[in-house]
């Protein structure tokens, strides 16, 4: 009998649901994409994203959900394969959504004294969302500690406890490291680099150097990567540039070859490093044209 099903009919019997293979294939779909533990699901026809609460159609596909998650909340591939593995059974998939529509009829005022408690895939969830928000925005680690931020979270939900400050701290180490190895790799598989150099100085007049690669990757798209940035001391800002930028290089595994040349943020630079990267390494050095025009004016 199988054989004279469809391919369709026969992929929905194989995954285990019914005759029309839609509720346990739901759940299969839940169990292996990790994309579910930013959405709820309303009914068999809409899902409502946990970040924005905004309501998506769904038709047994979690491409829609993947793309309002990279395109409104910049949350990546990258993010989603650092979430466990979702292993919460089908009753526990009901008793979760039952818990939040439960939420949601509950009166604000009394939210505070009769929440539901939160569930391990969420707990991790708001985590990610949390260490998200530090290194995006660049907030110090010391801000999950502030009041503001502890009476916003308990508001939203009570029973979720942060980690400590030691804790939060490897865990964006952690994510540091990842990303760090994903760039590298994508490095690697340029024909030839820009070394852009820029040095500036911060609102408590401290000198810093960021170091920046500019090249086209093997899909002919431009890319542009912060490698480096490090503070240095002004009387010796540019001394040593070109073993600076080695230092950087060898730490994601280039050589120096790779390098094209040398894009400098002024003329200065330009004028006080070509002649020695020239002559140490081979780069050719060039003077950022918008700054040479902006001076120029």
């Amino acid at each position: 009998a199988a054989a004279n099903l469809g391919p369709s009919s026969r992929r929905k019997r194989e995954k285990g649901g019914g005759q029309d293979g839609t509720s346990t294939a739901l759940y299969v779909d839940r169990r292996k994409s990790k994309v579910w533990n930013y959405y709820t699901k309303l009914g068999d026809a809409y899902v409502e994203c946990n970040v924005c609460k905004k309501q998506l159609s769904f038709h047994n596909s979690t491409t829609t959900m993947r793309e309002h998650l990279v395109r409104k909340h910049s949350i990546r591939d990258t993010l989603l394969s650092q979430l466990k593995d979702d292993q919460t059974s089908e009753s526990d998939y009901a008793a979760q959504e039952n818990a939040v529509k439960r939420c949601r009829q509950t009166p604000p005022e009394s939210s505070l004294y009769h929440a539901a408690s939160c569930s391990e895939p969420r707990t991790d969830v708001i985590l990610e969302l949390v260490l998200e928000m530090i290194f995006r925005d660049l907030h110090p680690l010391s801000m999950v500690k502030d009041k503001g931020f502890g009476l916003l979270l308990g508001y939203l939900e009570p029973s979720f406890t942060l980690p400590s400050l030691v804790q939060l701290s490897s865990m964006l180490w952690h994510r540091y490291n990842v990303v760090k190895q994903h760039l590298e790799r994508y490095l690697q598989t340029a024909q030839a680099i820009v070394v852009c150099v820029e040095f500036w100085v911060s609102q408590l007049s401290q000198t810093y150097l960021t170091v920046t690669a500019s090249f086209i990757d093997g899909e002919w798209r431009r890319a542009r990567c912060v490698m480096e940035t490090q503070q240095v001391h002004e009387d010796q800002a540019e001394g040593d540039l070109g073993e600076k930028l080695q230092a950087v290089l060898s730490e994601f595994g280039l050589s120096s070859k790779s390098v094209f040349c040398v894009m400098h943020d002024s003329p200065q630079s330009t004028a006080a490093n070509s002649q020695q990267l020239k002559n140490a390494y081979g780069w050719s050095s060039l003077c950022c044209a918008a700054r040479t025009l902006h001076l120029c004016i």
